[in-house]
């Protein structure tokens, strides 16, 4: 276990996901993903009651903290929802609340970002490098690694500013899709790859 029980970190949230925190803490205020890097260490995004990206040893210690609550800035985040580390060590982060994907070296530096997002919250890059980005204002968006738009489509029951779209997103040995939706939270789609 990383964290303590029902000790949530200091960061002023309201329990709202649409307002910012009125601070940056340490571990943890609702964490919302994890991702492995290359040599086994820890990425977790803390994202609905922080602003933050922790990372942890494979044994689980604390290594760094990066992000501060905001809009507009590299490294400013509003719901860090997804994280994803790429087999170059680079850390992909779903800035949710700001429509982007926010991009830095394993340390935390601030690399580039993507910004033509409807509300990510999820990333996944397969053994071809296509990248997939759940969208809570869409459903899906595939992109090549330099953020070029390759397909996206929604469904649709999906409204947008509402967040009922694609909350979360994984692909299989076959190549296989899947996606789960975000308000429903009782259906899982899945798209078969063809060709």
């Amino acid at each position: 276990t990383i964290g303590t029980w029902d000790k949530p970190s200091d960061t002023g949230w309201s329990g709202h996901f649409r307002d910012l925190v009125k601070q940056a803490a340490g571990p943890f205020n609702r964490p919302s993903d994890v991702a492995m890097s290359p040599s086994g260490e820890l990425y977790i995004s803390d994202g609905y009651g922080n602003a933050r990206i922790h990372r942890f040893t494979p044994d689980g210690e604390l290594i760094a903290s990066w992000g501060a609550p905001g809009n507009t800035a590299p490294g400013d985040f509003h719901c860090p929802h997804g994280v994803w580390v790429h087999t170059d060590g680079r850390v992909f982060v779903a800035d949710r609340e700001n429509s982007r994907v926010q991009i830095f070296s394993p340390e935390g530096e601030f690399l580039s970002q993507w910004t033509h997002l409807a509300r990510p919250t999820d990333i996944y890059i397969d053994n071809d490098n296509t990248v997939y980005v759940t969208e809570f204002d869409a459903l899906i968006c595939m992109m090549t690694l330099e953020g070029e738009v390759l397909a996206r489509w929604t469904v649709p029951t999906v409204i947008p500013g509402e967040g009922n779209g694609g909350h979360a997103v994984w692909v299989d040995s076959r190549g296989d899709l899947y996606v789960n939706l975000s308000q429903e939270g009782q259906r899982l789609l899945k798209y078969r790859r063809c060709g």
